[in-house]
């Protein structure tokens, strides 16, 4: 389904701090502007990662994760495979990241997460519009047994469920560019003490760069398998539970970065890769 034709090379970028000019590599980096950084690198889908622990300048400080691009070297086969009606998934791995405010970023283990869609139109520019069924959408709650900070697990009672409401997004052919909108409630628990209202968080995941206030991210655009990574990067207004607010510090920029793999549905099975 999928087509190689090349790779982008590593770019360098260049970034002024008020006293000094420090170089950069994507390939890849966390660069804070104006901040202290402690970096620690891991693996993400073929491409090294900088996790960063941030203490900030007098002034805040803006944390970018930058992710090895595809760039428009990778096109989507044109063929009957991809038509108005056709199945499609939308699956999440491991290695995925969650960030809030100014706490370090959570390592996510998304594996096991799936959405189903439907293609509902194929433009002539190869645009391929995806509408997804959000009541059967799972998402691996973030809890001690997905996900940990700076290696540690996160709190036994602690629990954070994601609940789609709406999903929809598109996928080009020609450049292999993602983008989903997402409306998702998020409810926070520590069971059976606390259960915390819904909060709604707007998200957009591209393939592209994500930008907020404190926070920025960039994407990966499909490769030969399917694969893509995904990120997001909302501003959370201030909510009605206070306990919530204080907790995630709202309003604050909440991150997202998901491992992702497209499948296309043909006569009932998965059909992925080349």
């Amino acid at each position: 389904i999928f087509r190689h034709f090349a790779h982008r090379n590593t770019q360098v970028h260049t970034r002024k701090t008020p006293s000094t000019m420090s170089t950069f590599t994507t390939h890849p980096a966390l660069v804070a502007p104006r901040a202290v950084v402690a970096a620690k690198r891991s693996s993400f889908n073929g491409a090294s990662v900088v996790r960063a622990g941030v203490r900030a300048a007098p002034r805040a400080a803006r944390r970018s994760t930058a992710v090895t691009r595809a760039g428009s070297g990778f096109s989507l086969e044109t063929s009957n495979l991809i038509e108005t009606g056709r199945g499609i998934k939308l699956l999440t791995e491991k290695e995925c990241a969650v960030g809030v405010a100014f706490y370090p970023d959570f390592a996510y283990n998304a594996e096991g997460g799936v959405a189903p869609g439907t293609v509902t139109n194929v433009n002539v520019d190869g645009k391929v519009a995806i509408n997804f069924d959000c009541v059967n959408v799972s998402i691996p709650a973030i809890d001690g047994a997905t996900a940990d900070v700076m290696g540690l697990p996160l709190p036994p009672l602690f629990r954070a469920e994601i609940v789609p409401q709406s999903m929809v997004g598109f996928i080009e052919k020609s450049t292999g560019k993602v983008e989903l909108e997402i409306d998702a409630d998020v409810i926070l628990s520590a069971k059976p003490l606390y259960t915390s209202a819904s909060v709604r968080v707007p998200l957009t995941l591209t393939s592209e760069t994500s930008w907020g206030a404190t926070r920025s991210a960039r994407g990966k655009r499909l490769d030969s398998e399917g694969r893509c990574v995904l990120v997001a990067v909302a501003r959370v207004p201030p909510v009605s539970d206070l306990a919530v607010s204080a907790a995630m510090m709202l309003p604050s920029d909440v991150l997202v970065a998901l491992q992702c793999r497209f499948e296309l549905v043909v006569g009932g099975k998965q059909v992925s890769g080349k």
